[in-house]
């Protein structure tokens, strides 16, 4: 919508001078009071442009609708982080079929949990055993996170 959720600019600078990264939903929801029309990860783009610095993990990849506008917002926007945790790991390359080229930016199991979801180490298994690469894998599921979530005590 034409200005958005302005009150959320108080956290989003807040975030960005502590230097914490801030998670945003996106795709469409199975529950019933979600209002999908703010599935579309387009929305997260002008948060991107107007907090150049914050990081934004954009949780779900804009599954199951907008992952090719979620793949090429982390493509395009340096401080936008994909989040693939409600993409089953079986079908993953399936939505992402060129995931290592966003594999720097990409994060695992941050958002983890839901209705029909298998346990998170079954998950992880499965996710360990698609045709990437194990560079892309290491990426994905530990080093990224290590490099955005800081320990308490180097947090501003």
């Amino acid at each position: 919508e034409e200005g958005g959720l302005k009150q959320l600019n108080l956290m989003y600078e807040f975030a960005q001078d502590h230097d914490l990264p801030v998670i945003i939903h996106t795709g469409t929801s199975m529950f019933n009071n979600a209002r999908n029309k703010y599935a579309d990860p387009i929305f997260v783009d002008d948060v991107s442009v107007d907090f150049p610095k914050l990081k934004i993990i954009m949780a779900h990849m804009g599954r199951p609708n907008y992952v090719s506008t979620a793949f090429q917002l982390v493509r395009i926007r340096k401080n936008i982080i994909a989040e693939i945790s409600s993409i089953p790991p079986k079908k993953l390359l399936d939505y992402l079929p060129r995931i290592e080229e966003i594999a720097s930016k990409t994060i695992y199991g941050s958002d983890y949990g839901g209705p029909g979801i298998k346990s998170i180490s079954q998950n992880l298994k499965e996710f360990l055993s698609i045709s990437i690469s194990d560079k892309a894998k290491e990426q994905i599921a530990s080093k990224n996170a290590k490099s955005i979530f800081k320990p308490l005590s180097e947090l501003k």
